[in-house]
């Protein structure tokens, strides 16, 4: 034997490599180049590591799979064997929050888009352990050995991930404190479905059954009799390989588990002549033809439920339930083989646990090649979307002493089991955070982008030039007008670029005064308080205004910092559906006797949809609460004089306060808050925020300033900016886009799923236009897409160049709306 060893060593057929003195690894690169004698004698394989079954999934080219066989030995003697394989594996297949349609369209767009070359040690085809050793004692010296010639060999193939999978429950602790060290993170992978055989027929397993599911199956064996169906078991399939394969692929095109395989007619071919004496065929026909089938393998203890195919167009195909009848039928020829167990496999489970299949929990070891926070990144993933079955939902069966797994126990153990950092140390939730890793490892990482050029109808963008930028909130394009310019660098070289003190004491100027007075005068307010962040502004007024036992109630879409600012300040929050104005009315109602504000954005600034200030204005006054407006969005742009959505809806003598931004028309930082003398001047001695916070400089309230006089003195601009966006929108619905006017510069472009907004907003701006995409907790994820917003000075060249790239991509959004159409 040693000479056959030598002979494949020399023609390039085996890579042998010393792991340690103790242990030699000899790596196959195709079973082929194993004798057969040698690899299924020395320890006991199980079915899906023998010689026969790798030799089938080789043969038949499943996927196009890369294959290795590790066989270990120590001193001469057998230690263990593994079976490797690497495979593309496509990801986004896990994500039950993308639809297929969207997944189609991101793939068209990028083919790579979360698929990777996995080197996997396991079963393509079937499952189990993919390392076999020869006894428990040499478990760990094989498992670092197994590691070891991994890593070489994904180094070699350039693999992204390495995984160890279908690792059983009683295994898991012996693997993990060996493989956690090394970088691997564990997850709960696709349980088996698993039902021991201990029935010596089929009547006798059917009395085992609760009266009810015994019915069923009773029924579903009536095919002959229901529906002309003939039923055949069969080893000699070879013939049938072409209708085979296409009865699995309509089982594959409609399947909405997860699935990876893809059988053709070579697979079934291959499997009726390797496999000739360990699987079999159930066939269904109807007046001769074949309307379904199911693939079943068999070992030495174990008959495997492999796959199965149905011809859908079979007019009682769901009257019939085939899938049922197959399982039945399965499990009697299980028991006519006088095997101990049937195993079911992944995925579908409600029907298997309806047989009485126990859910037999497996766990996947998971590293990246590279890069640590991957490994981690990708367990996360997994573990969010990998759903788990309840075991006890489907009691089918009476048993005495079965013993279940806790799999929400096992979730949670395993779940610590991926942090690095303890539960008890603050630091945990950063442990724990994984969303910008999860975007940056799909490729469709685009957050905080690089400008290299003032925000403008186009912009420069990292290293691509002349992007149209539909995504600003500098509104009236002022942030490079000479005039403003000029006022902000006149008040920097008189005051310098600070103030270095808080407004109470130090940090007031002559121009903060100027502007709190020019403020009121052009929002017809008595007095204005001037914050340093619009963020700020918030969050300095509400917690200074209201406080444990008061009552404040939200719209559901107000700025964060709105929210914010209410848990800041100790009061209750109560939340009414967005411009819901019957829900408010119940909430008022709810409160009545207690003290209350209602606050509400009044342009909100993801949807560009308008506050229904009037009737808030109502309520206020029939339920004697108070109302705070952020305009935030809206001074400037709206309203005849621009004094926002109050001035638009002609309730400005009803809200008790104005919250405004200089960092949108105002092309500044800074908020202010505009009300009554006696509540501004509370605030003003009451704020935290405010208080201990420095001051504006002095060249930011000069640019402010400035801005004011342009926003009283050319209200064109306004008219202009509310035409484009018109504009726009008409024509983003004209290409079939769900794109709505609702009267403002802002305009929600929907497509439903945020994971396809943050891959289309990276392929709009690699052909030219900047959008902002928004997706939970910013709106809901069925609102997800993009934010659109337009500016006074946008180019109309611009504007039709941004057109045409909407154009260029309504077709690759086609079947993403026809799937949202017919699921709404």
């Amino acid at each position: 034997m040693k000479s056959q060893f030598l002979e494949m060593r020399e023609m390039g057929h085996m890579e042998t490599d010393p792991v340690n003195r103790d242990i030699r690894v000899e790596r196959f690169s195709s079973i082929a180049a194993v004798p057969r004698e040698v690899w299924d004698v020395g320890i006991t394989l199980p079915t899906p590591m023998q010689y026969k079954f790798l030799e089938l999934v080789e043969k038949s080219g499943i996927n196009d799979l890369r294959h290795w066989n590790l066989r270990m030995t120590t001193a001469g003697a057998e230690l263990a064997r593994a079976n490797l394989f690497l495979s593309e594996t496509d990801f986004s297949t896990f994500d039950a929050k993308l639809p297929p349609s969207a997944r189609s369209t991101i793939k068209r767009w990028s083919p790579d888009f979360m698929t990777f070359k996995v080197l996997e040690c396991g079963y393509f085809t079937m499952i189990g352990e993919g390392l076999v050793v020869r006894d428990a004692l040499a478990f760990p010296e094989a498992l670092r050995a197994l590691t070891q010639e991994m890593d070489r060999l994904a180094n070699e193939e350039i693999a992204d991930f390495v995984v160890i999978r279908d690792v059983p429950v009683a295994q898991y602790e012996a693997y993990r404190d060996i493989l956690r060290p090394l970088g691997y993170y564990p997850v709960l992978g696709f349980p088996n479905a698993v039902l021991p055989v201990c029935w010596d027929s089929l009547d006798g397993y059917l009395a085992a059954l609760n009266s009810k599911t015994r019915l069923k199956f009773r029924n579903s064996l009536r095919l002959k009799e229901k529906f002309d169906i003939e039923v055949e078991f069969t080893r000699d399939y070879a013939e049938h390989a072409a209708t085979l394969a296409v009865l699995w692929e309509n089982v594959h095109r409609h399947a909405k588990d997860y699935s990876r395989e893809f059988l053709d007619q070579g697979f079934f071919a291959h499997s009726a002549s390797v496999l000739h004496e360990n699987s079999e065929v159930l066939l269904f026909r109807h007046r001769g033809k074949i309307i379904a089938f199911m693939l079943n393998f068999y070992g030495a203890d174990d008959y495997i439920v492999l796959d199965w195919g149905v011809d859908y167009s079979f007019e009682q195909y769901r009257e019939a339930n085939l899938y049922r009848a197959a399982t039945v039928l399965s499990l009697q020829r299980a028991i006519e083989l006088g095997k101990a167990r049937m195993e079911l496999g992944i995925t579908n489970y409600t029907p298997k646990m309806t047989l009485g299949a126990e859910i037999v929990p497996l766990i996947y070891f998971m590293r990246h090649r590279e890069n640590p926070r991957y490994s981690k990144t990708l367990a996360s993933l997994l573990s969010a979307n990998i759903a788990q079955p309840d075991p006890g939902v489907h009691d089918a069966l009476s048993r005495t002493g079965a013993q279940r797994v806790d799999l929400q126990a096992l979730e949670t153990r395993i779940k610590g089991d991926q942090c690095n950092i303890a539960e008890h140390d603050l630091f945990s939730k950063v442990d724990k955070y994984h969303r910008a890793d999860s975007m940056r490892l799909a490729g469709i990482y685009g957050l905080y982008p690089e400008f290299r050029t003032a925000q403008d109808s186009c912009i420069s963008l990292g290293d691509k030039q002349n992007v149209v930028l539909l995504g600003t909130n500098s509104y009236l394009g002022l942030a490079t007008h000479p005039a403003v310019v000029s006022a902000a660098k006149r008040a920097l070289e008189k005051y310098g670029t600070g103030c270095s003190g808080s407004p109470l004491l130090n940090g007031t100027l002559d121009v903060h005064r100027r502007l709190e007075e020019e403020l009121a005068d052009f929002l017809q307010r008595e007095a204005v308080m001037l914050c340093s962040t619009g963020y700020q502004t918030n969050l300095a007024g509400l917690s200074a205004l209201c406080g444990p036992g008061d009552c404040v109630l939200m719209d559901a879409r107000n700025h964060r910092s709105l929210f914010d600012g209410v848990r800041l300040s100790g009061a209750d929050c109560l939340v009414y559906r967005h411009n819901d104005m019957a829900h408010l009315k119940i909430l008022l109602a709810r409160t009545s006797g207690r003290r209350k504000i209602v606050v509400t954005d009044s342009l909100f600034s993801m949807e560009g949809t308008v506050a229904d200030l009037r009737t808030i204005c109502h309520l206020v006054r029939e339920f004697n609460a108070r109302v705070f407006v952020d305009e935030a969005h809206a001074i400037g742009v709206l309203g005849p004089g621009g004094r926002g959505v109050c001035e638009l809806l002609g309730v400005e003598s009803e809200v008790d306060l104005v919250m405004g931004t200089f960092s949108k028309s105002f092309a500044a930082i800074g908020g202010f808050l505009a009300g009554s003398c006696d509540v501004i001047d509370f605030i003003k001695h009451n704020a935290g925020g405010h208080i201990f916070s420095a001051s504006l400089p002095a060249s930011i309230v000069e640019t402010v300033r400035a801005v004011l006089h342009i926003v009283r003195s050319e209200p064109e601009r306004r008219a202009e900016i509310l035409h484009k966006a018109k504009f726009m929108a008409t024509s983003l619905a004209d290409l079939g886009y769900q794109a709505r006017f609702y009267g403002s510069q802002i305009v929600p472009v929907i497509l439903g799923n945020y994971t396809l907004a943050l891959a289309a907003y990276c392929r709009f701006m690699d052909h030219g236009v900047y959008v902002n995409p928004v997706g939970p907790p910013a709106v809901p994820e069925e609102a997800s897409g993009f934010r659109t917003s337009y500016i006074a000075t946008h180019q109309w060249s611009d504007l039709e160049r941004a057109l045409e790239v909407f154009a260029r991509h309504r077709a690759d959004f086609e079947v993403v709306a026809a799937s949202a159409d017919a699921t709404g």
